[in-house]
C-alpha cells in the first residue's frame, strides 16, 4: 500500500509575523542611533543622508543601510532622495524631547544579556541575570558604578510621561512634604516639585545614586524645597513624618518578603495621616494591560521580582501595618494610595 504524505502549507504571513517578532537587530539599532545622536541632529528638520553622516560623525553607506532598515519599522522616514526625517516614534528618541524615551534604550549591556538566561529562568523561577552573570543585578550595579547611572537612567527614562499620569490621578496640592523614596537621580521629585509649588521634597536613596540629584534640583528651580538623604530602604531609617511617600518602581524588584520588609520601614517613618504611594506595572483587573505583562516578566528576569495583582498587593501592605485606601488606573499604571491600618 502506497502511503501518501501531504506537504504542510506555508503560511507565508505566518513566517513573516514570526520573523518580525525575533528581529532582535531592531532594538540593538535603535540604541546605537541613540548613542550617536541620530534623532538630535533631525530635530531641526530633515537632512540630507551625508548632511546627517557628517553631523553624527557615522560612515554614510552603512548610516544609509541602518536608516532604511529602521524605515521599515516607521521609526524615520527615508525619502527616495535619500533625504531623513523624524518621524513620531524617533522623535521620542531626542534626548530634549520633553517625554524622551531615549534612555530607555542604553540599558546596560549587562542587563540585556540577562536575556540569554530566560530559558533557566523559566525552568528554576529563579532571575536569568544571575544565571548569565554569577551574581544579583544589584551586586553587579554596586561594582559597575557606570552600569549603575545607565540602569538609573533607564529607571528614569518614563519620567515624564509618568508624571502627566500620577498628575491628572492625583490632587498632591493637599501635601506639604513628600518623601521619594527609592527616587533614584530626582528627576522625578524635581518635576513633581515644580508643579506642586507648596511642597517640600526629600530624595531617599544609596549615596552614589543621589550624588548628582542637586543639578536635577537646580535646573528644575527647587533647590530650596529638595532636601537629599543618602539612605537604603532595605535598611532604613526612612525620613520621618512627611505628608506622602513614593515608591515609584520598586517593589517589583523584590520578593514578598523583601517588599514587606521596605513597606514596614516606610510604615515607621509615616505620621498617622501619612499617605503612601505605590506606582508601579500591576496585574490589575481581568485583562492587565500589555505594559504589566511584560514589566512581569522582564522583572523577573532581572531579579525575580514581578507585577502582582491588586489583592498580592493589598496582602503585602496589611503585613506591613498598611491599608489599602484606593487603587487608581492611569494610562502608564496604576497608582495605590495606602495608609497607616
Amino acid at each position: 500500500m502506497t502511503v501518501t504524505t501531504r506537504r504542510a502549507t506555508i503560511d507565508a504571513d505566518a513566517v513573516f509575523k514570526l520573523l518580525e517578532l525575533g528581529d532582535y537587530l531592531l532594538p540593538y539599532t535603535i540604541r546605537a542611533v541613540c548613542l550617536l545622536g541620530v534623532a538630535d541632529a533631525l530635530a531641526h528638520g530633515p537632512l540630507p543622508m551625508a548632511t546627517l553622516a557628517e553631523a553624527t560623525g557615522t560612515h554614510e553607506p552603512t548610516l544609509r543601510k541602518t536608516m532604511e532598515y529602521l524605515a521599515t519599522r516607521d521609526v524615520f522616514a527615508v525619502d527616495a532622495d535619500g533625504e531623513v526625517a523624524l518621524t513620531p516614534l524617533s522623535d521620542l528618541l531626542r534626548a530634549e524631547h520633553p517625554y524622551s524615551a531615549r534612555d530607555i534604550f542604553l540599558s546596560p549591556v549587562a542587563c540585556t544579556r540577562a536575556m540569554e538566561g530566560l530559558d533557566e529562568a523559566i525552568r528554576t523561577g529563579g532571575p536569568a541575570f544571575d544565571a548569565v552573570h554569577g551574581r544579583s543585578l544589584w551586586d553587579h550595579l554596586k561594582s559597575h558604578p557606570d552600569d549603575g547611572e545607565a540602569f538609573d537612567r533607564v529607571m528614569s527614562g518614563v519620567t515624564g510621561m509618568e508624571l502627566v499620569a500620577i498628575l491628572r490621578a492625583c490632587d498632591w496640592r493637599r501635601f506639604g512634604s513628600i518623601v521619594d523614596v527609592g527616587g533614584g537621580n530626582g528627576g522625578f521629585l524635581a518635576s513633581l516639585l515644580k508643579r506642586v509649588r507648596n511642597a517640600r521634597g526629600v530624595l531617599f536613596d544609596l549615596p552614589g545614586v543621589v550624588a548628582h540629584a542637586d543639578e536635577q534640583f537646580a535646573t528644575a528651580g527647587v533647590s530650596d524645597r529638595a532636601e537629599v538623604v543618602p539612605g537604603s530602604f532595605l535598611e532604613g531609617p526612612i525620613p520621618a513624618g512627611a505628608d506622602a511617600y513614593v515608591l515609584k518602581r520598586i517593589l517589583y524588584s523584590w520578593s514578598d518578603d523583601e517588599a514587606v520588609g521596605i513597606l514596614g520601614r516606610v510604615r515607621a517613618a509615616m505620621h498617622p495621616q501619612s499617605r503612601l504611594f505605590i506606582m508601579e506595572a500591576g496585574r490589575h483587573g481581568e485583562e492587565p494591560p500589555v505594559l504589566a505583562r511584560r514589566m512581569d516578566l522582564l522583572m523577573h528576569t532581572l531579579t525575580a521580582g514581578g507585577a502582582r495583582t491588586l489583592a498580592e498587593q493589598s496582602a503585602l501592605l496589611d503585613r506591613a501595618g498598611l491599608r489599602l485606601v484606593r487603587s487608581m488606573p492611569t494610562p502608564m499604571f496604576p497608582i495605590i494610595e495606602a495608609q497607616p491600618a
